[in-house]
């Protein structure tokens, strides 16, 4: 077969074979695009403001526990500027602090807590709350760090060890010295009593820990036992500003008593009785953690009782002296945990000194002692409390008493 021929009918093949095939696919129905679901598009969670912050403090946590203290700081930062929850700042206080320390700059460290005692002097809201944690946080850390070098064989006060170590353990000792001059400063004044003096108490026993030698250790011990007798002189029960247990100090601490007295009100006198915490009451906040009312009996008083609660007073409008006050109650809702106390894992007895007027309800608060960080959610839950109207000779009278909460996780 000629050339030509050959050409010509392959063309001719190949021609037809395209045909074929482009007419095929033409033929075959283009399916249809399914209408996008709209409702799963907009099923996407929108986060709240509150939510949102949670998870940048998770961030900051999760940088802390690789050691990228620089990265948590700055993350620190921008919440405190961005945010005015209480609770988120006294986390990210804590937070902010821990991470100066960990990271050694002593220098912010102080001019934080410098800055965070002027805000207090000034009774800023909130401000309590917020020096109080850090301050704590200051004395835990410098016991932690106290813990490493121990833990290590290292001795504090061998002047032998290389200079970063000498210049890191001596500005514990100025950032705790910060302190306590800080507490000794206010301490003076009553309402500041209950705050300062815990502090200046665990920051003088931390400052022993780091003693230069024994004459300087022997000068923390006589300042811890100052410390000690201005508490017990101010006439107030309090806890420590550390949650965790602490080290070894030059002297051990008091402990603070378990059980707490109770009085059972006759018609004659007030007898103390000795209130077990086996016979305490529990009540669970609304963040579902225990919290205890100390003292409290498994009975409610009677209402023959209730017409003879009192012992004789020297005058008519004298208010009774009803002690523990747990029996008396009709109304008694719960404090909610505090988030700052609950994330720092604060607990601990707060006792409440009120004021019942004649109709049953809280007129006063006198005083409040205990775990500072605890204190707020004691004060807002007695508030609600409503009490059995106490008499005298058949008369309405006010009366005075106590409450405790015990905080525990």
């Amino acid at each position: 077969m000629p050339l030509n021929v050959k050409r010509f009918c392959g063309s001719i093949l190949l021609a037809s074979f395209v045909f074929i095939i482009s007419s095929f696919g033409q033929g075959q129905p283009v399916p249809a695009k399914e209408p996008a679901n709209d409702t799963t598009e907009k099923e996407e969670k929108v986060l709240t403001a509150a939510e949102i912050m949670h998870q940048r403090v998770g961030k900051a946590k999760a940088f802390i526990a690789v050691r990228n203290y620089a990265s948590a700081i700055h993350e620190l930062e921008m919440i405190r500027r961005e945010t005015s929850d209480p609770s988120v700042h006294a986390v990210a206080n804590v937070l902010l602090m821990n991470s100066y320390f960990e990271q050694g700059n002593y220098k912010r460290a102080q001019q934080f807590l410098t800055d965070l005692f002027s805000s207090y002097r000034s009774n800023n809201a909130h401000s309590e709350t917020y020096y109080s944690a850090v301050a704590g946080q200051v004395i835990k850390g410098s016991r932690s760090r106290v813990e490493r070098y121990r833990t290590l064989g290292i001795a504090l006060n061998d002047r032998s060890l290389p200079l970063e170590a000498i210049n890191d353990i001596e500005q514990m000792r100025l950032t705790l010295e910060l302190i306590i001059e800080q507490a000794r400063e206010v301490g003076v004044e009553k309402e500041r009593t209950a705050v300062l003096m815990p502090l200046l108490e665990e920051a003088t026993a931390a400052r022993g820990l780091l003693a230069r030698d024994d004459y300087d250790a022997r000068r923390w011990r006589d300042e811890i036992a100052d410390a000690r007798e201005q508490i017990a002189n101010a006439q107030s029960v309090v806890l420590s500003a550390i949650v965790e247990t602490p080290l070894a100090e030059p002297e051990t601490a008091p402990a603070l008593p378990v059980a707490t007295k109770e009085f059972v009100i006759t018609e004659e006198k007030a007898e103390p009785k000795e209130a077990s915490p086996v016979d305490a009451e529990p009540v669970k906040s609304d963040e579902g953690r225990p919290v205890k009312v100390i003292g409290a009996s498994q009975t409610t008083v009677s209402e023959s009782e209730e017409n003879k609660n009192s012992a004789p007073a020297s005058s008519p409008d004298e208010p009774i002296e009803a002690g523990a006050l747990n029996g008396y109650a009709v109304n008694n809702p719960p404090p909610q945990y505090p988030a700052a106390a609950r994330q720092l894992r604060a607990t601990g007895i707060v006792r409440v000194d009120i004021v019942v007027d004649e109709e049953g309800n809280v007129a006063e608060i006198k005083k409040m002692q205990g775990h500072t960080l605890l204190q707020n959610a004691a004060r807002d839950a007695i508030k609600k409390w409503k009490f059995k109207p106490f008499t005298r000779d058949g008369r309405p009278v006010s009366a005075v008493g106590f409450i405790n909460f015990n905080f525990s996780l």
